[in-house]
């Protein structure tokens, strides 16, 4: 269930080249994704998790790990790189980055596992994206 994109907690949800902020009609922060997408070239300076989130009582603190998944589909993966977002209940939209590693990015499938809290636990995942760097 957990490797499936995010259900409920999330209006919008775009992998993206990058980010544009505009106001929205109450004078809101509002970021839209800019090239969004599951594949990216291999020469892309990040990658950006650009999300909205449907209203709500608390405030919210979404984190995104990044892995490199391994060739063959098995359970073999990298930790690359977290990123968290902390939104107050004025806040509805957001977004991650997640910066070139160091070495380059190497053509292949990557996962953006979410998740929902404070800190990561095995409980706090609430979905993964997928998304693939091409050469």
């Amino acid at each position: 269930m957990q490797d499936q994109p995010p259900k409920g907690f999330f209006v919008n949800l775009a992998l993206a080249q990058g980010y544009k902020e505009s106001l929205d009609s109450y004078q809101t922060e509002r970021f839209k994704p800019v090239n969004p997408g599951d594949t990216f070239k291999s020469d892309v300076e990040a990658v950006y998790m650009v999300f909205d989130l449907l209203p709500r009582e608390n405030p919210a603190n979404v984190i995104g790990q990044l892995f490199q998944a391994n060739a063959e589909g098995g359970s073999d993966e990298k930790f690359l790189h977290e990123d968290a977002a902390h939104l107050t209940t004025a806040q509805e939209s957001g977004f991650l980055v997640f910066p070139r590693p160091q070495g380059g990015w190497a053509p292949g499938e990557y996962k953006v596992k979410i998740h929902l809290g404070e800190k990561v636990t095995e409980a706090s995942q609430i979905g993964t994206l997928r998304f693939k760097i091409v050469p």
